[in-house]
């Protein structure tokens, strides 16, 4: 939805290399989100967890519990060696850049600014974004 409305994650998804697969894997034994860079509409989910050009691999689902649900910064897990990454640093950073924006939009202000060095502007509403993303899901 970001892709869509946020130039800032359209110019960030827009500059990876066509066809990048990102997986995220929390924990052993924990869930796992594989999403591919699609050529017209940002990023799509992949169906299924398959080999990927840039893995996140959370050490345990506690930790990435912590990560989406707002109680760290992706950058401070890293730091504390919460996952290990493998594939293009220069590529995830940007990945990292986009999920800084999306936090931005899913938090309140005083939440993001728990987490995040400096929280970017909101282009448009939360809730107009949240309405969207359920809009879309319905169909």
């Amino acid at each position: 939805m970001l892709y869509k409305n946020d130039e800032r994650v359209r110019t960030e998804i827009d500059s990876w290399d066509r066809g990048l697969t990102l997986k995220l894997v929390c924990g052993p034994g924990g869930a796992v989100l594989a999403m591919r860079k699609s050529e017209h509409s940002g990023v799509k989910r992949l169906p299924r967890a398959q080999r990927a050009a840039i893995t996140m691999r959370f050490k345990s689902v506690e930790g990435a519990a912590r990560v989406l649900t707002g109680l760290m910064s992706v950058s401070e897990a890293y730091a504390e060696h919460f996952f290990t990454l493998e594939g293009d640093i220069y590529q995830t950073m940007s990945f990292v850049r986009c999920v800084e924006y999306a936090e931005a939009y899913l938090f309140p202000h005083f939440w993001s600014s728990r987490i995040l060095k400096e929280v970017p502007e909101k282009r448009m509403s939360a809730l107009k974004v949240y309405a969207m993303v359920l809009l879309e899901h319905a169909h």
